[in-house]
């Protein structure tokens, strides 16, 4: 029996940061991707509900999530824990690496989130990492959600985008994993 992908409603989502990994069970990932540089790894998985990006260096791990506030994630080394509304930014310093993130979850008018939403489509094709999941009914979009990468010398910067037909939104997160001097 198929698994239907279901988005959920963009007043549901938080995001969350870890100090740790998170087991793969625990994040339901469609697909996901790896990229390693200069003894660094990054994973990255896309779901219906969001998306995880966990950084390892030899001294720290840190993950995030953005999905929904149901999603049973552990209480322990959880550093963030927000709902995505408005616009936020959070710093954190770990042994070897600084995590820095923004995000904005922003409702339009339809006629801009439709635009939007064509723009999304074309950049899906040339991201690091794409998803796009069934909208609720046969007359609404997709929803897409994409990660695009840049790896610095510094450490990695991760932007992502989903988008939420069903409310004329669109969640935009920008990561940076910065590596420090030990």
């Amino acid at each position: 029996m198929p698994l239907q992908l279901i988005r959920p409603d963009a007043a549901d989502m938080v995001l969350r940061a870890f100090e740790r990994p998170i087991h793969p069970e625990l994040f339901d990932a469609a697909k996901q991707c790896t990229i390693r540089f200069g003894g660094q790894k990054a994973q990255m998985r896309l779901g219906p509900t969001g998306h995880l990006l966990e950084f390892r260096t030899d001294k720290s791990v840190v993950t995030e999530v953005a999905a929904t506030k149901y999603e049973g994630f552990p209480e322990h080394l959880k550093v963030i824990d927000r709902r995505l509304i408005g616009y936020r930014t959070h710093m954190i310093d770990l042994p070897q690496v600084r995590y820095h993130c923004s995000y904005q979850l922003e409702s339009v008018p339809l006629d801009v989130y439709l635009q939007l939403h064509r723009e999304f489509e074309m950049d899906a094709q040339n991201a690091t990492i794409s998803l796009v999941v069934p909208g609720a009914t046969p007359q609404s979009p997709d929803c897409i959600s994409l990660l695009k990468c840049d790896v610095l010398q510094e450490g990695l910067v991760v932007h992502a985008f989903h988008t939420f037909p069903e409310n004329a939104a669109i969640l935009r997160t920008q990561t940076l994993f910065e590596l420090l001097d030990c």
